[in-house]
């Protein structure tokens, strides 16, 4: 059954491999440009990762997964506290954490992208 502690006690398992992932890609998500810089390169350079990680790329492996397990947690925070949760996102974060710092950026890129497409 589920139920909001299973959620976060899941969450907070998936906070804390992501601040690995980002310590084992030297990525300081308290300096916006990396971060930034991340989830641009993610948005715009996914399938060159995806072929390089298929190919031993342990760096695009690793990155590839640390914007997998952002998107894990976004699903489950969108069935926590609903769609427009990220308008909130300071209030739901304690701590600054990793996870937070990249879910900004890559909402950010994804607003950039759909403006642009306009």
């Amino acid at each position: 059954m589920f139920t909001h502690e299973l959620l976060l006690k899941d969450t907070q398992v998936l906070e804390q491999e992501i601040g690995r992932h980002c310590a084992i890609l030297r990525l300081d998500c308290s300096d916006r440009y990396q971060v930034q810089r991340f989830a641009s390169e993610m948005m715009h350079n996914i399938d060159g990762l995806k072929v390089a990680a298929s190919h031993g790329d342990a760096t695009a492996r690793s990155k590839l997964e640390l914007y997998g397990m952002a998107m894990l947690l976004h699903e489950a925070n969108i069935k926590a506290y609903g769609p427009d949760y990220m308008k909130h996102i300071k209030a739901l974060t304690k701590r600054e954490s990793a996870w937070a710092a990249i879910a900004t950026a890559i909402w950010s890129e994804l607003d950039d992208n759909e403006i642009s497409e306009e």
